[in-house]
């Protein structure tokens, strides 16, 4: 039997501490957007939009997060949109390794550097928060892209991508354990 990567007992934890707390699911398995025929009623109708994991826990507290507890879904929205492009480049012939990469080149950088895709836009509030504290911030960026990309690993059926999302994984579990011991 193999032996399971860093990131994806990591996974397996949280899903266990999910099964306590419902609003880790999120984070666990982040929202997919809907696919267009086989989800033609979710979203606006026109088959756009999210599904949420934790199904209808999100609406339970209609009051606006503080900006704070805006950075994981932030984290967790651009690692999202890493996956979905991944997949979209391996459809089109691109070697999912190669494209993850140069993400990971991008989340791994030396503090107080911003841990995050260049090609991808930065949340003010995230920017804010690195700058104010990047050895506090950046690995929980880190360990909550690797928990995204660890996830899409688990999930998906295509070995090359698997692969990748858990390498990726691996290596922002790997700098951001790095980076946080380095602060202790």
């Amino acid at each position: 039997m193999a032996t399971a990567s860093r990131a994806a007992l990591t996974v397996e934890v949280m899903e266990m501490l999910a099964r306590l707390d419902p609003r880790l699911w999120e984070i666990v398995e982040p929202p997919v957007p809907p696919h267009p025929i086989h989800d033609p009623g979710v979203g606006n109708g026109f088959g756009v939009g999210f599904r949420s994991a934790a199904g209808d826990g999100a609406s339970l507290n209609p009051q606006p997060l503080p900006p704070r507890t805006a950075v994981l879904p932030a984290v967790r929205d651009m690692s999202v949109a890493v996956a979905e492009a991944t997949i979209a480049a391996s459809l089109a012939g691109r070697k999912p390794a190669e494209v993850l990469k140069e993400v990971g080149d991008d989340i791994c950088p030396d503090p107080p550097k911003l841990p995050w895709p260049k090609k991808w836009p930065v949340p003010v509030q995230l920017r804010q928060q690195v700058v104010a504290d990047p050895k506090r911030v950046s690995p929980a960026i880190q360990a909550s892209a690797a928990l995204v990309f660890q996830s899409y690993a688990h999930r998906i059926t295509d070995k090359a991508l698997s692969t990748a999302f858990a390498g990726l994984a691996d290596r922002l579990l790997e700098r951001a354990l790095k980076t946080a011991g380095s602060t202790s």
